[in-house]
């Protein structure tokens, strides 16, 4: 299997339900065993070489980001983002100096590497997502219809707008599970839409 093959990753998951199923109505016998039993080692096997992957991709940024810090920089913190739908005595701004803030992020301490990708925008929402999160989202939030989760991740591309995403989003849903996990999923694939819109 090729480490970052997500169709084939995602032709074993389908195996290992299809299997899951079977046995679910007819019980477990040798060649069901069989088959799971393969879908999971090529899925085994995907995720030691992609972790492979990972480690190696992090150490050289590492190594990358000790280059950079070694070379003296001066840079311009980026422009505070501006919300245009207000007016500037809305936003509290006027002729007199804005007095001066307390950044909330950095008062409460350094953030975690996974709480500072959490805040990144997004190109896509299919972007960094990794294998487990695809298998969640298509199993519980559309009923384990491949096609219609990457139907819909291609609709999401080209929408102009946050509404019209979430509007894609709402119409195409079709959860299947727990409340508390179909909850919890929807939020974590709506943040998702929200961070491609992110500038």
């Amino acid at each position: 299997m090729e480490p970052l093959d997500i169709q084939d990753v995602q032709k074993q998951l389908i195996r290992c339900q299809h299997a899951l199923d079977q046995a679910r109505q007819q019980g477990w016998d040798t060649d069901l065993i069989r088959e799971f039993e393969e879908a999971t080692r090529h899925l085994h096997e995907g995720a030691i070489m992609r972790r492979h992957l990972n480690a190696l991709e992090e150490q050289q940024k590492a190594v990358q980001a000790q280059a950079k810090s070694d070379e003296p920089t001066v840079q311009e913190p980026p422009p505070n983002p501006v919300n245009r739908l207000l007016t500037p005595e809305e936003r509290g701004e006027s002729d007199t100096p804005p007095e001066q803030q307390v950044d909330l992020l950095s008062s409460i301490g350094e953030m975690t590497l996974a709480e500072k990708l959490a805040l990144q925008p997004l190109s896509n929402v299919a972007e960094g997502m990794s294998i487990l999160d695809r298998a969640q989202f298509t199993s519980v939030l559309f009923s384990g219809e491949e096609e219609i989760f990457s139907a819909l991740l291609a609709k999401l591309e080209r929408a102009a707008t946050q509404e019209e995403a979430m509007a894609m989003l709402r119409e195409t849903l079709s959860p299947r599970g727990e409340d508390a996990e179909v909850k919890q999923l929807q939020e974590a694939f709506a943040k998702r839409i929200l961070r491609t819109f992110v500038s």
